[in-house]
């Protein structure tokens, strides 16, 4: 297989790598080990809930403030519908509610009553970085590390605001701890504004770079936080809809096993592809010009660069970074009288000011901004904390035996512990509950000991002094939160255009840069108020502004009863082996001419292997619809996903999709 750039991960770095690759018109092939997109951003289904699996506090969609997200779809002209929070969230710092409020003033009132002896000092802090953020951060947008910007643009960029160019760059080398007690020396405070920076990422303020303390304090209140409708999946969606609209391709249950080497650098992938079931593995060789890699700098380093290749004062320095907590997270469904009213989506419980510990928990329930993600009367809860304990490899023997599942149940009761404590009646409430531990994580995303965030983003392996977009080949590049700009959504989301642009620049293209006059694709709504939809079973349809067409929200609508079975048993009864899991997510995302595509691709494969079948007729004409009698969702109402109506449909629609692929 010959590609001009092969992507390893399909994480949201990765992704938005690949989609804007595409659009310049470079063919792109994803390589994925999971079975859908999206890293740790994906979800999951148990029953008629969709849980988040990991990320979901999101930034980045607004019009005003850091706003990577929002230029990448306006880019891929990729309408996505978006629930702005009311507010951003509430920490529970030592017993003490603290509402982060947009309006910056009431959130002074919070801290004032926390704090009456330093809110001066706090104030001060504040007008500071707000000074640094709007007329430096905000005024010129910039979707790109700085590690990739071309140093006469940099230098463009600083004469425009020489003096206050000057004061940020004073920053760098700076902690925010050090920043910081240029205005308040309180060590309450300090205290406090550790848990703040320890739950965004994982790091205290002495540890956390004082320039990323500008960005991350005041684009709380300035940009907003969000959340897709129909869960975070819909994010990573919209991506791959981009990607195949513009002829690229995704290759999933597809494990990168190693890098091929020619003439001293990475020409190809070697990986290992498997059916639905996890079953008949067969070998790939995936040439390319150039390959960006999202994954960790540990997998790298240590197992997909052969031996022969490794540069040991380079492996010996991915070796040395410290990394972040491994996290542990508990998923639930609770009955919706346990859930206050005034609860916010996003809270951060702090019980201990002195340290970070066990208990130091963030909980999203996303069902109070978008109750299609659940059944009425019900909340979903996802609860994700620092595990401090060692947990099994999945690669190691004692991985799901006796010791580790005696271990798991131990720790689901102590999360529903800290949930009782601060939602009283939790556990009598309680309808479902599954936990992910770090070798969960690890299995699903390959980031070991489940440490989602990678590296620290800390003093002495911060910004410039991180892997930045480039390596030590010509034809390989980084994208992912252990690259300069760290962890979170928007983040990886630069790292992505920062390796979509190194690609570009390597081949005299245009690169991708933000300028003015973009239409905005996001669509954007309130928490609450606004008009919902309801099927037959009583449960809420997602808003559907970003899907248009009668057939499209048709296939829409039935595509969003998939449960997504990780055992695929639609697929692997069909006849035909038809991808009807991955058709389905598409559809629901919708990515019409994705999904048509799938079913195009694995139609032909079929008449290939069996010359009998009819040139004119879809298999499901001739079969006698055995993927609806295996369908697990008639086991919740009785009746199947309606997946032949949904095929045909499709088949019937075949080359009448938008550019836009809907």
């Amino acid at each position: 297989m010959k590609t001009d750039i092969a992507v390893i991960g399909s994480g949201l770095g990765s992704l938005t790598a690949a989609a804007l690759l595409a659009k310049r018109g470079l063919q792109v092939t994803v390589i994925e080990q999971h079975f859908q997109p999206g890293g740790s951003c994906g979800a999951f289904r148990r029953g008629k809930r969709t849980f988040d699996q990991g990320t979901a506090m999101l930034y980045g969609f607004g019009s005003n403030g850091f706003n990577p997200h929002q230029f990448v779809m306006n880019e891929l002209v990729e309408p996505i519908d978006i629930i702005k929070h009311e507010h951003l969230y509430r920490v529970h710092y030592d017993q003490h509610p603290i509402t982060f409020y947009a309006d910056i003033e009431r959130f002074f009132g919070e801290l004032e009553q926390l704090f009456p002896r330093d809110i001066k000092g706090i104030k001060a802090f504040y007008r500071y970085i707000e000074d640094l953020y709007l007329n430096v951060i905000a005024v010129d947008p910039i979707c790109m590390a700085p590690s990739e910007i071309p140093r006469e643009e940099g230098l463009r960029l600083f004469i425009r605001h020489p003096l206050r160019n000057i004061k940020l760059f004073r920053l760098f080398g700076k902690s925010a701890g050090d920043l910081m007690r240029r205005f308040v020396k309180s060590p309450e405070v300090i205290r406090f504004f550790n848990k703040l920076t320890s739950t965004y990422c994982y790091t205290t303020l002495d540890e956390t770079p004082a320039i990323m303390a500008v960005t991350m304090f005041m684009d709380n209140h300035y940009g907003g936080s969000y959340y897709p409708v129909g869960g975070t999946q819909q994010l990573p969606g919209k991506l791959e809809k981009a990607l195949e609209k513009k002829h690229g391709s995704i290759l999933y249950r597809t494990r990168a096993e190693e890098l091929i080497f020619k003439d001293g650098k990475p020409i190809g992938i070697r990986a290992v592809r498997t059916n639905p079931a996890g079953e008949n593995p067969e070998t790939l060789e995936i040439l390319a010009d150039d390959i960006i890699y999202g994954g960790t700098l540990h997998q790298l380093h240590n197992r997909l660069i052969p031996e022969t290749y490794r540069l040991p004062e380079r492996t010996a320095w991915v070796n040395s970074l410290e990394m972040t907590y491994p996290s542990v997270v508990i998923y639930a469904a609770v009955d919706e009288t346990v859930i206050p009213d005034d609860t916010l989506p996003i809270q951060m419980f702090a019980d201990n000011p002195e340290k970070i510990d066990e208990k130091e928990v963030t909980v999203y329930i996303f069902s109070l901004a978008d109750p299609s993600i659940c059944p009425r009367g019900e909340h979903l809860v996802m609860a994700i904390g620092p595990q401090l304990e060692s947990w099994p490899s999945p690669s190691d023997p004692d991985y799901r035996g006796e010791a580790y599942l005696q271990a798991k149940k131990r720790e689901t009761e102590r999360l529903l512990d800290i949930l009782e404590a601060h939602f009283p009646g939790f556990r009598k409430g309680l309808r479902f509950s599954t936990l992910a531990t770090p070798s969960t994580i690890e299995r699903y995303t390959l980031k070991e000991r489940g440490c989602v965030a990678g590296p620290k983003q800390q003093m002495g392996q911060d910004l410039l002094k991180r892997q930045p977009a480039s390596t030590d080949w010509d034809s390989l590049f980084m994208c992912g939160e252990a690259t300069v700009m760290g962890t979170g959504s928007p983040a990886v989301t630069i790292s992505g255009v920062s390796a979509a642009n190194m690609v570009l620049r390597k081949r005299e293209l245009e690169e991708y840069r933000w300028h003015a006059g973009l239409t905005n694709r996001v669509n954007t709504f309130p928490g609450k108020g606004r008009e919902l939809r309801y099927d037959a079973d009583g449960m809420v349809i997602p808003a559907l502004n970003a899907i248009s067409g009668t057939a499209a929200i048709l296939l829409h609508d039935i595509a969003s009863r998939c449960l997504w079975c990780e055992d695929a048993p639609c697929t692997s009864v069909c006849p035909a082996s038809i991808d009807i899991r991955g058709i389905m997510r598409r559809l629901e995302a919708g990515n019409g001419s994705g999904a048509e595509r799938v079913l195009h691709e694995n139609t032909l494969t079929y008449r290939e292997t069996h010359p009998e079948a009819s040139a004119s007729l879809l298999p499901c004409e001739t079969c006698t619809h055995i993927c609806e009698g295996v369908c697990r969702r008639k086991d919740l109402d009785r009746k199947p996903v309606e997946i032949v109506r949904a095929l045909q449909l499709l088949d019937t629609l075949k080359g009448t999709f938008g550019r836009d692929g809907s």
